[in-house]
């Protein structure tokens, strides 16, 4: 089966990939990117500032300088250049699905599935037609309760002991609302902020994606569980109230320690020296 994914171009879908290619990339003919989740015009201030980790710091890392161990014996994780070039698997920015350039694009991939992870554009019926397999999206949040973004933010935000991710089936041009396939479930730590919360999704959730390519490749049934369209809520992104309040919790959308351990997991030692 030949699988092509569809990631945001951030540290969350890269991290997932680190997860997922050292078991798929003889299957995987391509991983196509987005530049961004959502409109950049509506992300609050404060959100920015998560954002510039993610997704601007994140890609501005040189290629090449994160050390030679194997992502899967020795936890080393890589960049997207550096995953390309390890894994044979090319790696490409995906123009507008808008636009026929974009669709073709996927057409030549000759894919027998999509697995999406917060790829940052609306697959309609003419893109969700290509693979024979279908597509497969993971959402970091638990469907139906929370669709849309930043779940893990609004779980938080609503006192609950656990988070979780979703694989479910995308089968028309809806956000979040296809066919579940199955959750995993992560405990809170109050301890820890929104962006160790966000990141701690990503390797139960390979192992979702993991699982249900091995169940296809078995031909075990995969059909899923439909979801009530009036149970949960969509949410946008959160406005600045939103976040007053999520910090007025006690939460914190990331701590200096957060982005030391995640960089120094790519091999960068960001550290100050101690005094």
């Amino acid at each position: 089966m030949r699988i092509a994914f569809l990631v945001n171009r951030d540290v969350e879908s890269n991290l997932a990939l680190n997860y997922l290619l050292p078991e798929l990339h003889e299957s995987t003919v391509g991983i196509f990117l987005s530049q961004r989740v959502g409109s950049g015009s509506k992300v609050p201030r404060l959100l920015g500032q998560l954002a510039l980790i993610e997704q601007d710091l994140f890609n501005a890392l040189p290629p090449g300088s994160g050390g030679s161990s194997d992502p899967a014996g020795s936890g080393q994780r890589f960049g997207f250049a550096e995953l390309q070039q390890r894994f044979g698997v090319p790696v490409r920015v995906l123009p507008s699905l808008r636009e026929p350039a974009g669709l073709q694009m996927l057409q030549e991939a000759e894919a027998d599935l999509f697995v999406s992870i917060r790829f940052g554009q609306i697959l309609k019926n003419e893109a969700l037609a290509i693979p024979s397999r279908g597509v497969l999206n993971l959402h970091s949040g638990l469907l139906p309760e929370y669709r849309g973004v930043l779940a893990t933010l609004r779980a938080l935000l609503n006192g609950d002991p656990e988070i979780g991710c979703t694989l479910h089936w995308i089968d028309g041009p809806g956000i979040d609302v296809g066919r579940i396939i199955e959750t995993a479930r992560v405990t809170v730590d109050k301890e820890r902020s929104l962006l160790w919360h966000i990141l701690a999704l990503y390797q139960p959730g390979a192992q979702l994606i993991l699982n249900a390519i091995r169940r296809l490749e078995r031909g075990d049934p995969m059909a899923g569980t439909s979801q009530d369209p009036s149970a949960g809520a969509y949410y946008s992104f959160p406005d600045e109230d939103d976040l007053m309040q999520f910090t007025a919790q006690g939460w914190r959308l990331f701590d200096r320690e957060d982005v030391w351990e995640l960089f120094e997991s790519y091999g960068f030692a960001l550290r100050p020296n101690a005094l």
